[in-house]
């Protein structure tokens, strides 16, 4: 079983370290971040739809992005989702179930185990990056022949990542119930994505049986 995970926005770099980056698709990566380093402050904003100072931020990350330090993945993020994970708890095998069955979807690395060494960025796959094709375009094949053809996918991914899968997969969406109708709520879709994986995690669940 695989589990499919969204990345964040937010990511924690504070005490980033000095291994090389370690990802699946160098090639794919090394593409898109030559794109992103000509991007003028104005293109970044029309893009990423993003000022001030994080505007400053972002490309300050892919004007440095070659001396900068790495972290890994599952550490990396700090979003909601990845918040309710219980990392400085988990046991050896218990991040070992993690990096077997966990893949992050990604719009610059494409996926990520757990473990993989990783650089801050900031891109999301519905950003207009490439004039010839979208990001999901970009990164369709190589995602998609990751899994192998009978394995089960278990999706915890948000819609805007979870669509790039073309296999059939088993989605759980956390709703609320407001009125007579079930609706998404951003923060807790995430919190609950997070507390599922956390669970599946500590319980090292690998099918839908048990």
């Amino acid at each position: 079983m695989k589990i499919i995970f969204s990345p964040a926005k937010s990511m924690d770099f504070s005490d980033p370290v000095k291994n090389p980056l370690k990802i699946k698709f160098p090639g794919k990566t090394n593409f898109l971040l030559k794109h992103l380093k000509t991007l003028s402050l104005g293109e970044i904003a029309e893009i990423m739809k993003v000022k001030g100072n994080t505007l400053n931020h972002v490309k300050e990350i892919y004007e440095n992005f070659e001396s900068a330090h790495t972290k890994k993945a599952i550490a990396a993020y700090s979003g909601v989702s990845f918040k309710q994970l219980d990392l400085g708890g988990y046991s050896e095998k218990e991040f070992g179930f993690l990096d077997s069955h966990l893949i992050i979807l990604s719009a610059l690395y494409g996926i990520l185990r757990p473990s993989d060494f990783i650089k801050e960025y900031r891109l999301d796959m519905g950003m207009k990056l490439l004039k010839d094709r979208n990001l999901y375009k970009f990164w369709k094949k190589e995602v998609n022949g990751y899994f192998e053809e009978d394995e089960l996918i278990l999706n915890l991914a948000s819609k805007e990542f979870s669509k790039i899968i073309e296999k059939p997969m088993i989605t759980i969406d956390f709703k609320e119930k407001k009125g007579d109708l079930y609706r998404s709520v951003s923060t807790y879709s995430k919190k609950g994505r997070g507390l599922m994986l956390n669970y599946i995690v500590k319980n090292r669940i690998t099918s839908v049986d048990r």
